[in-house]
């Protein structure tokens, strides 16, 4: 899965120049806010909606002509969720940060089964995603990022909703996939969709079903790297890390 995500000294005009396809808007909006620890959007008490924490990943959704860059809510909230975190029938938080691609019937859990039908595909650039090493208790976190490029690309699903002061709002779901050799290394189970190059990029946005679904595997071993991060990192927005070297100023 990819439960918590890095944005570092990530700019909107880099993730067009490698994404040169992609059709930006005449004016691109603020660069993403530095952040090495975000997770999904999380209540601090469960029982109190006032203590609410909103989360949020950068995301680029087609917008007729234009491949539009906005910032989006994390995780996907459904439309039967009226904006809020979505709950099952018994009153229980469902996880929605991750879209698991699935083999058989359906490409996706109901939950995101608009979104896949409406083609509403978005990209959601990263510097780096942490996974945690499942084999192991406490489990060890460790960063996963790309040798050959400053950023992921990632893909997700998406939604529109509407805010308690009417302000409409996208919402996103990473999908997930197998994971490869090295994600299997550090002990888990699922990966991020990741995409390879450019065009892959524009296709996820704009191809058919069919063929967007070819994109939706294992990431190549040999353009992946990890690396511990100290568990600081598993509280929720603490982003007093201390980074190893190979997460510094080099890769921007």
């Amino acid at each position: 899965m990819c439960g918590k995500a890095a944005i570092s000294h990530l700019k909107w005009k880099h993730i067009y120049a490698w994404a040169s396809s992609l059709s930006a808007p005449e004016t691109l909006p603020e660069n993403p806010a530095n952040r090495i620890n975000i997770s999904p959007s999380r209540l601090r008490r469960k029982s109190e909606p006032d203590s609410m924490i909103w989360e949020s990943l950068p995301a680029i959704y087609a917008d007729g002509d234009i491949d539009r860059p906005t910032e989006a809510v994390w995780p996907f909230l459904p439309f039967w969720s009226k904006g809020q975190l979505p709950r099952n029938k018994d009153g229980k938080l469902i996880s929605t940060a991750n879209a698991r691609l699935r083999h058989t019937n359906q490409a996706f859990a109901p939950s995101y089964m608009g979104a896949w039908s409406k083609d509403f595909r978005v990209l959601i650039p990263v510097s780096w995603f942490y996974e945690f090493d499942s084999r192991v208790r406490p489990q060890i976190p460790y960063a996963v990022f790309p040798l050959h490029a400053s950023f992921w690309m990632l893909c997700g699903l998406a939604s529109w909703f509407t805010t308690t002061d009417g302000i409409k709002k996208m919402s996103i779901s990473i999908i997930t996939v197998e994971p490869n050799k090295i994600l299997k290394s550090v002990g888990h189970h699922r990966s991020p969709a990741l995409l390879r190059n450019q065009a892959e990029a524009v296709r996820w946005l704009r191809a058919p079903k069919s063929e967007a679904l070819q994109l939706l595997r294992p990431f190549p071993e040999e353009s992946m790297g990890v690396e511990a991060i100290p568990m600081g990192i598993k509280i929720p927005g603490n982003e007093k890390i201390a980074l190893p070297e190979c997460l510094g100023a080099s890769r921007i």
